[in-house]
């Protein structure tokens, strides 16, 4: 969990959150850091149409908001309210988190503290006081009922507070026969935690341990997270330790490796030097490792917030937790682990026994995808229940929905079952382009490709073009399954586990999501995970039918 701790911390004081609030813009800030980071605005510019200030985040025109912001991003690093020559300008500060953060316009005549004094020994906050997310730098002016107005994040408030009981537990004494004892020292020479009892009798301080270095065990614990590795010695001469660099082998090597060894003739550089030459790849993996570090923390983060048993308070930042999965997901895919590397790093790879390894493969991929319906593609007439596997619409129009997974390659089956089906209407079961339209049956549009069915018969449909026919509806109880099979590039269904129809469409490739549309209060559960129909593995099917 130690990855999560930067998640727990206030952008403004750098310390686990106490009393968190939620601004509109969905970060999380202290409450005493909130009303140390107020700042007066002049009356003449308050907007007299400001709406209320915790009455969530519907409530804000951030388009507004922009023009009120007090500073620039771009700014020399001084912030003051424009047009407005009198007030007095106000250095920004960085946090120890490293965002920027603006303090008061006014002196204070107390030192700030960060826990809150006792209720009613709190001057009132000014009127028009406006206060700026150090994170986002988005201001807004508070109305008459103050930081009062901004909701407390109560979920986040209990994650810390189990974080940092979790961190609290004592470190142990590591030679301890039976119950082992509070460690009271750490020794950094020998890496191991000692109670009183156990350093008298194992760790004397006389003789060679005397000049050992015995530090408290929440020191040991940072030195040893943060300890250098050793040395490295060559692999062939283990008394020597590697100092130099082949450039013909691409490999560190040592003194006795060029005396004695098939390195004599070759180029060779100091290894420091080498070090620097390639530290391109090792700040992209510097980054790299921070980036992975931020994601894991998000995600325990994440994780935690799941396991609290309050509805209000985890609706309150569940749309903001989801927002940033999705913004962290996508980052990783811009560049983040592309290779910079310069011309002296040359990176190369004998690929050819793979490649014909991997010619002489012949098989069929079958793979059991495991997915559920995506709440955050689907149309908003889409009700999701069941953990995103059971979804209905009470529109009379359709709407779509798709799956979180996408297919590429390989062989996939999913059923789906009618839960509830009246007055008859015609859903639609298929595979979608990523932009399919989602106010449009399944079909309409050229992105989607799918078999539209009601009570008595069932549709091709794909680009508006309605084909083959065929007799054979659904109702309640029934299950349509849906086969996408890339190595043949087909897409066949099912109902009641008999194939519906020919081949519904060939020469499928790309990258497609399962979808359907419903409408008419139609209710349907989604199966996944199953294997591949008994009659389509043992040949039964006939992928030659004409697709009409």
């Amino acid at each position: 969990m130690d990855e999560m701790e930067e998640e727990l911390k206030c952008p403004v004081c750098g310390s686990f959150f106490r009393e968190p609030i939620i601004l509109p813009c969905t970060h999380n800030i202290c409450q005493a850091c909130a009303r140390n980071i107020l700042v007066q605005t002049p009356d003449a510019e308050s907007p007299q149409s400001s709406r209320a200030s915790g009455s969530g985040v519907s409530d804000y025109d951030y388009l507004d908001l922009d023009k009120m912001s007090l500073y620039s991003e771009a700014d020399s690093g001084y912030g003051s309210y424009g047009g407005f020559v009198s007030t007095p300008t106000t250095p920004c500060q960085k946090s120890p988190n490293g965002v920027r953060v603006f303090p008061p316009s006014v002196p204070q005549s107390q030192p700030q503290q960060h826990l809150l004094p006792q209720p009613g020994s709190l001057p009132p906050i000014p009127r028009n006081s406006c206060i700026t997310c150090p994170q986002c730098h988005r201001s807004l002016i508070l109305d008459e009922r103050g930081l009062r107005g901004f909701p407390k994040n109560r979920v986040l408030e209990g994650v810390v507070d189990r974080y940092q009981q979790s961190k609290a537990a004592a470190l142990k004494c590591q030679l301890c026969e039976k119950s082992p004892k509070e460690a009271t020292v750490m020794c950094e020479q020998c890496d191991v935690f000692y109670c009183d009892p156990c350093r008298l009798r194992c760790h004397p301080p006389r003789g060679p341990l005397a000049k050992h270095r015995l530090v408290p065990p929440a020191q040991g614990r940072i030195s040893r997270r943060a300890s250098p590795r050793k040395t490295s010695t060559c692999t062939e001469h283990e008394l020597e330790n590697l100092s130099m660099y082949c450039v013909q082998c691409k490999m560190p090597v040592c003194y006795q490796c060029l005396e004695e060894g098939k390195h004599g003739t070759h180029e060779v550089k100091a290894l420091g030097a080498m070090w620097k030459l390639h530290k391109v790849v090792r700040d992209q993996i510097s980054h790299c490792t921070v980036k992975l570090r931020q994601t894991t923390g998000l995600m325990e983060y994440c994780l935690e917030v799941i396991k609290e048993n309050d509805p209000s308070g985890f609706l309150q930042i569940s749309d903001a937790l989801i927002r940033r999965v999705h913004m962290t997901e996508g980052q990783w895919g811009k560049g983040t682990l592309t290779p910079r590397m310069n011309s002296d790093f040359d990176l190369t790879l004998d690929s050819g026994p793979l490649l014909q390894t991997i010619h002489q493969l012949d098989f069929v991929q079958m793979k059991v995808a495991w997915f559920t319906f995506d709440p955050v593609s689907a149309h908003q007439d889409i009700v999701l229940s069941n953990d995103n596997l059971t979804v209905s619409c009470n529109s009379y129009d359709d709407r779509v929905v798709m799956g979180n997974s996408a297919f590429s390659r390989g062989v996939h089956y999913w059923e789906m079952t009618v839960d509830r089906y009246d007055n008859h209407p015609d859903p639609a079961f298929g595979v979608a382009r990523a932009d399919v339209l989602k106010d449009v049956m399944l079909g309409k549009d050229d992105k989607a490709w799918a078999m539209y069915v009601d009570n008595n018969r069932s549709w091709f449909m794909h680009n508006n073009s309605h084909t083959n026919r065929t007799d054979g509806g659904i109702g309640k109880g029934a299950t349509i399954g849906i086969l996408l099979d890339f190595t043949r590039g087909i897409l066949i269904f099912l109902i009641n586990d008999e194939q519906q129809g020919p081949v519904a469409f060939e020469a499928l490739e790309g990258v497609y999501y399962p979808a359907i549309s419903l409408n008419r209060n139609v209710q349907i559960t989604l199966h996944t995970g199953l294997p591949i129909p008994d009659f389509y593995t043992t040949g039964e099917a006939d992928p030659t039918d004409s697709v009409c």
